[in-house]
């Protein structure tokens, strides 16, 4: 397009050019930058809606084709198997099938609970201003439902608040497992310095880094302990719990350690939350840390080194005081948040605290309860203020 201009006026810095169709060209550049702009925006759009649903139709056959093996193929291949009663035999098939569900079984032997092989704390008295302090941090979470156990080494005095009442133990179960390693090692029944490798049975999703590492790596059985417990990690878990015998040898354990509602049901990560304990007997279990009749010296000594190093500091960790030694296992599904470990003061005393909440799904005021009693509990604890 051609545009008519004059120049008036003599002096060039004083010369006014008038451009006619000058306001007609600079309209059709504007529209023509909303037109790019908006021919931009339609094609970004296209190409992530391609993306997307080429994403899902990749995505739906396989997971459509998985669950229809896993949920019907399964069931109709497995619908004539007669379970053995042979403890032997499921002990074998237990860790040989990493998805053996199908058989609805968990058979415990006999065991003899009239004499438990964990002694019980001594509990003296009961803290009624930390006690009353936590119900009130309690009323001011109506959706959450704790359980709360917490017992101070040198006077015996205990908060006890549903302590007896069965939780999801999600990740918290991991303590019972590392502690067998170790009694299992005393009794020349595991080697800690033995390799197991990856295989595809023990392959777990959630929370450790095992999980993307080649098949047929390898790692001591003590890594594999200190992974467990520090980075959570689930892979490293379900081998765990192999080298220890299996669900049903842990469970044979617990009952002999003295305690009835602690079990294992389920291979990790449980996030139904079908692997459950309680407060208290979590809480004689990290007693018994201390315990010369039940540990070595030199079981208690790895047991602390990797108990004082787990890498989530997020709950009761994240109530105490910069520097202040914990040793501790959390536990997180969607209906349960929990933590339980032995507080170290800096005037060398200690206490027990196992915080355990059961809530909706994924509510983060769980956290916060958690972080909040920790620290409560420590300002009373620290300053006698029981």
């Amino acid at each position: 397009m051609a545009y008519q201009c004059t120049i008036n006026g003599e002096n060039k810095n004083t010369a006014q050019v008038y451009c006619s169709d000058y306001k007609s060209y600079k309209a059709e550049q504007l529209k023509r930058r909303k037109r790019n702009y908006v021919r931009q925006k339609q094609a970004a759009r296209m190409r992530f809606l391609i993306i997307f649903f080429t994403i899902f139709g990749l995505l739906v056959p396989i997971v459509f084709i998985h669950n229809f093996h896993n949920v019907f193929l399964k069931r109709f291949n497995n619908i004539n198997i007669v379970v053995p009663k042979e403890v032997s035999y499921l002990d074998a098939a237990e860790f040989s099938i990493a998805d053996n569900t199908f058989l609805d079984t968990r058979y415990i032997d006999p065991v003899n609970t009239e004499n438990p092989v964990m002694s019980s704390p001594v509990m003296t008295a009961r803290m009624p201003n930390l006690t009353r302090k936590l119900k009130n941090l309690m009323a001011s979470y109506p959706r959450l439902k704790p359980g709360i156990f917490i017992w101070d080494y040198s006077t015996g005095k205990y908060v006890a608040i549903n302590p007896d009442k069965e939780f999801s133990a999600a990740s918290i179960i991991k303590i019972p497992l590392l502690f067998q390693l170790f009694k299992r090692s005393e009794k020349g029944l595991a080697d800690l310095n033995e390799s197991m490798s990856t295989k595809k049975a023990f392959i777990s999703g959630g929370s450790g880094a095992l999980q993307y590492f080649p098949l047929g790596s390898t790692f001591t059985v003590k890594r594999l302990g200190e992974l467990t417990i520090q980075q959570s990690d689930n892979t490293a878990s379900n081998m765990l719990l192999a080298a220890v015998g299996g669900m049903n040898e842990l469970n044979r354990a617990m009952k002999n350690w003295g305690f009835s509602k602690s079990h294992f049901y389920e291979w990790l990560p449980d996030l139904k939350g079908k692997n459950v304990t309680t407060p208290a007997e979590i809480g004689k279990m990290l007693y018994n840390i201390d315990n010369p009749d039940f540990f070595s010296l030199s079981s208690r000594a790895q047991i602390v080194e990797i108990m004082a190093n787990v890498k989530n500091r997020y709950l009761i960790h994240a109530g105490l005081p910069y520097r202040t030694q914990f040793l501790h296992k959390t536990g997180d599904i969607a209906t349960m948040l929990g933590d339980a470990g032995t507080v170290i003061l800096p005037d060398e005393r200690k206490y027990i605290i196992v915080i355990m909440v059961k809530r909706p799904w994924n509510d983060y005021s769980a956290k916060q309860f958690i972080v909040e009693a920790s620290e409560i509990a420590y300002k009373s604890i620290s300053r006698k203020r029981f």
